[in-house]
């Protein structure tokens, strides 16, 4: 009589078949809910900025950039700022022209979960149909990051005024 004991290779690769397969699904809901908890923090980051542009605001009487409160300049174009640390913004340091200006209104890291800077905009399309609806806007490039200056539809934006 001959006593055999362990596992046949045939044994040993299903099971390791079945643990590779395991862990490809474990890997992606891990990436999925990492995606979502950068999303999640860049929106938090999103509302504290728009809290920082109502302090200039309060303080100034002008949005970053100079501009007028509430202003929305539909299409206008090279109208944006996009790193908000610059002094144009107002918001970490003066240019000297923000009368009235009480800051530095936030000391937070100015780029968002993937690298990029945050942006200030008075002539975003908030309208993904095709029309044109313009709204004021802090926001980020998103996950895809798409480079500085192009929108896309993974932007993550705060409406300031539309």
């Amino acid at each position: 009589m001959h006593d055999e004991r362990g596992f046949t290779l045939i044994e040993l690769l299903v099971v390791i078949a079945i643990m590779g397969i395991l862990a490809s699904i474990i890997f992606n809901s891990i990436r999925k809910a990492r995606e979502f908890a950068l999303i999640g923090k860049a929106k938090a980051e999103l509302e504290q900025i728009r809290r920082t542009v109502f302090m200039l605001e309060v303080d100034a009487n002008e949005w970053p950039g100079h501009k007028a409160v509430g202003t929305i300049e539909g299409g206008a174009g090279n109208n944006e700022i996009w790193d908000l640390t610059v002094p144009e913004a107002g918001l970490v340091a003066t240019d000297g022209n923000f009368d009235g200006w009480k800051g530095p209104y936030i000391t937070a890291p100015m780029k968002d979960p993937w690298g990029n800077h945050y942006f200030f905009d008075t002539d975003y399309d908030i309208d993904s149909s095709g029309a044109q609806k313009w709204a004021a806007v802090v926001g980020s490039f998103g996950p895809n990051g798409e480079g500085q200056n192009v929108y896309d539809s993974d932007d993550i934006i705060e409406i300031l005024a539309e």
